[in-house]
């Protein structure tokens, strides 16, 4: 495969699911090739100069690649343009999941909080009510901000004037910049907004959530936790900034890279469940002894949640290397 027909073959899956790009990619380049020798026919020593015109000749002839995703593509995408719908997607499959599980263990916090001898079983039906407005109002700002950022309109969408000829799409059009590379940073950049947003957590008020009035406007932290676990805390999180920083230095996410993010993350699970499990993490005003251990657990079975999220996402990042 030549330079060219990577460039080609990748402006073509890069509107497609991620599934089913390998595939893709192995049979398209598989009638690429098959069209250039038939139009080179016998010649046993083609000049490379003959046959670099034939591979344009073939690529222009297979058109724009965004219109030849679509007779792959299985389900229609555009609500999301093409360019920005794999972002898009992976956005959704991290952030959604872990809005969900903050939202529900927030408020989960908040009824054990605020409620005199409270229950489980009470603090369930508003926690998921209230889980379900989060998930749409990140949905909602997802879709805003990506369709915002989403700029360029493809040809074919564009309304018909009369008089206007459509300009028919040659090999000159090929956009040739690093597509992989540039949603490897988008990816990484967000990642590390996450890692700042995760790393604030122990300075957060009470009163952003109207409950500073049970612990005097603290903050949720257990203020007699030792230093030591808040320092190893912040570590944790600056090992994983530090594999966000590389993968957006690099625009890309090797196998080593994406296994040392793996593990950073496992043992940043042990490290937190080590800790739920052996000390009040949670300030101590904000709940009863028994609703302080219910908080505990289901701050650490979240954490695992996440972290299995997290290592079947990079399972896939190396499966995709290979």
């Amino acid at each position: 495969m030549t330079v060219l027909t990577g460039i080609y073959i990748d402006n073509v899956i890069r509107h497609l699911p991620e599934g089913s790009r390998s595939d893709i990619a192995a049979e398209i380049t598989a009638t690429i090739s098959d069209m250039i020798d038939d139009r080179l026919g016998e010649d046993p020593q083609p000049s490379p100069e003959h046959t670099a015109a034939v591979e344009r000749e073939v690529l222009e002839e297979l058109g724009d690649p965004a219109v030849l995703s679509r007779e792959y593509s299985n389900s229609p995408q555009h609500f999301i343009g093409p360019k920005s719908y794999p972002l898009f997607l992976w956005t959704l499959r991290w952030i959604l999941p872990i809005v969900g599980l903050i939202a529900l263990l927030d408020n989960i916090v908040v009824t054990f909080a605020t409620t005199p001898q409270a229950h489980l079983g009470e603090a369930i039906g508003p926690a998921i009510g209230n889980t379900v407005t989060a998930l749409l109002t990140a949905f909602a700002v997802i879709t805003i901000l990506i369709g915002l950022g989403d700029r360029r309109v493809d040809d074919d969408a564009l309304p018909r004037v009369p008089g206007r000829q459509k300009v028919p799409w040659t090999i000159d059009d090929l956009d040739r910049r690093d597509i992989r590379g540039r949603q490897t940073r988008a990816e990484a950049a967000l990642g590390l907004v996450f890692i700042l947003a995760l790393a604030a957590i122990p300075f957060i008020p009470t009163t952003l959530l109207y409950v500073g009035h049970l612990n005097r406007g603290g903050t949720f932290i257990n203020p007699d936790l030792g230093t030591g676990w808040l320092v190893g805390y912040w570590a944790f999180l600056a090992l994983l900034a530090a594999v966000e920083i590389v993968r957006f230095v690099t625009a890309s996410t090797r196998p080593t890279v994406a296994i040392i993010g793996g593990i950073i993350d496992v043992a940043m699970a042990v490290f937190l469940t080590a800790a739920m499990l052996t000390q009040p993490v949670f300030h101590p005003e904000l709940t009863s002894a028994s609703g302080a251990e219910v908080q505990q657990v289901i701050t650490v079975i979240a954490i695992w949640i996440i972290v299995v999220w997290d290592q079947v996402s990079t399972w896939r990042v190396i499966r995709g290397w290979r």
